[in-house]
């Protein structure tokens, strides 16, 4: 038989225990938190009909959408997000509660130029409010993704919020014709990734890539242009400074809906430096037609935004007659998982290693593994023909449990458990710089406990971690 190189399709990656481990337990908050925020679960598949994805949602999607022909010989396509399926599923079922408030977390794939942490396949975990046009839905789906960020423990993060509103205001105050308006705005959320100078050059005559291909420029006046980089000079961070200025430069009317939602963020205390507004949040999908938002981590900025999302009122319409306003928030999980990975290094997704020392008394170990399992315990038995202890708590290791249970012949003669705390010996030796020091140690990485009570006693063990 041939032997075929194990390797992965371009632009697509696996996920070993420890990542895939922590991936899960960040889906797993999110999910709670949503669901205390009253958020209702849907899935929708990966596939659609091409005709559902191609639409106003930014030429940049529209180029990546991977397409297939069905069996049926119909033109389908992998799903590039999760708000068009939502979308199509809101105008499909009739009788949805309205507003209908979902949440829903699946892989979404986008022919992309794979790039270091960017890939062809990811999760996204999204919240939406479908059927109001009230700043409450957008201060429900951003208190949410605050809470969530907080109980995942991402360290500090600020969301920052502009609006659609303001920068349609930016535009007309520019004197550009309004059917050109999503060409400035993906330009403009380029910015933190590209800087203020290629971003003039790609509004203008355009430029070359650090590729070398070349970008076409819109072909904006250098009057235009100044007044766009005037705009994005104004202050960001303080909510009510902001407000001022963008009054001062664009009128009253251009932020409205940023006023309306500053009140409601301060009746839930959530202050400046947890929501910010910043003008120069664009946002480059097309079907955004109010606030936008994007949560940076502040000391890992590198990673970009970790969430994004908006106010998005007419994309339902493209399904439907019916007026179903809608806002939703996305978190990119994987971005978030490499944002916090040297977390994922310590996961312990095992609480307990069950040694097998004595092959003639397999069915005690079945008996012990089950009741640590029954009393809640993550207990691992080891299933391998390896009798040596050594190769056994080499596997522990490799599992990153935080215990071992030991029972040899003198164990079962006494009546008692022996349990290894595997990570104070691991740190035993690198820590202690004396010999006294180390048996003291020593002596606090195994402990022989009484049959009877090892369950209770293991379970206040791993308390105290």
């Amino acid at each position: 038989m041939e032997r075929i190189e194990p390797q992965n399709v371009k632009g697509f990656r696996d996920l070993l225990p420890r990542y895939a481990y922590k991936k899960n337990e960040i889906i797993s908050v999110i999910r709670r938190v949503y669901e205390s925020y009253g958020f209702l679960p849907v899935e929708t598949p990966g596939l659609e009909y091409l005709e559902i994805l191609l639409g106003e949602y930014g030429e940049e999607n529209t180029k990546q959408i991977f397409k297939f022909k069905s069996p049926e010989e119909q033109d389908v396509a992998l799903r590039f997000d999760l708000t068009v399926p939502l979308a199509r599923i809101v105008a499909q079922y009739n009788d949805l509660p309205k507003p209908f408030k979902r949440y829903q977390v699946g892989s979404v794939w986008r022919a992309d130029k794979p790039d270091p942490g960017r890939f062809r396949e990811f999760t996204q975990f999204d919240i939406d409010v479908v059927g109001t046009s009230s700043q409450l839905a957008e201060t429900e789906v951003i208190s949410a993704v605050v809470k969530a960020l907080q109980e995942i423990g991402v360290g500090e993060f600020v969301v920052n919020v502009n609006s659609r509103r303001v920068l349609n205001a930016v535009v007309a105050y520019s004197g550009i014709p309004a059917d050109r308006a999503k060409d400035v705005f993906r330009v403009l959320d380029k910015l933190n990734k590209i800087g203020i100078q290629n971003i003039e050059l790609e509004l203008t005559k355009g430029r070359f890539d650090s590729s070398g291909d070349f970008i076409p420029g819109l072909g904006l006046t250098g009057s235009s242009v100044k007044k766009i980089r005037d705009y994005l000079a104004l202050p960001k961070g303080e909510r009510k400074k902001v407000l001022a200025e963008i009054t001062a430069l664009l009128g009253e009317e251009s932020c409205s809906d940023l006023k309306s939602l500053d009140n409601f963020l301060d009746v839930l205390g959530l202050g400046n430096g947890v929501v910010s507004f910043d003008p120069t949040i664009a946002r480059g999908l097309d079907y955004y037609t109010g606030p936008v938002f994007e949560v940076n981590l502040k000391n890992k900025l590198q990673f970009g935004s970790v969430a994004g999302g908006g106010r998005y009122d007419n994309l339902v319409k493209r399904f439907t007659n019916a007026d179903l306003p809608a806002v939703g928030f996305s978190i990119g999980v994987d971005r978030l998982l490499a944002a916090i990975g040297d977390e994922a290094e310590n996961v312990n997704f095992t609480d307990v290693v069950v040694t097998i020392m004595e092959r003639n008394k397999l069915d005690e170990y079945l008996k012990i593994a089950n009741e640590l399992r029954t009393a809640g315990v993550r207990t691992d038995l080891y299933l391998g023909e390896e009798k040596g202890l050594r190769k056994q708590l080499q596997y522990a290791d490799k599992v990153n449990a935080r215990f071992a249970v030991i029972v040899g012949s003198n164990e079962f003669e006494k009546g008692v458990i022996t349990v290894k705390d595997l990570k104070v010996g691991e740190c035993a030796g690198k820590d202690a710089s004396e010999h006294e020091e180390w048996l003291k140690k020593s002596r606090e990485i195994q402990k022989e406990l009484p049959r009877k009570d090892f369950v209770k006693e293991i379970k206040k063990l791993l308390e105290l971690k």
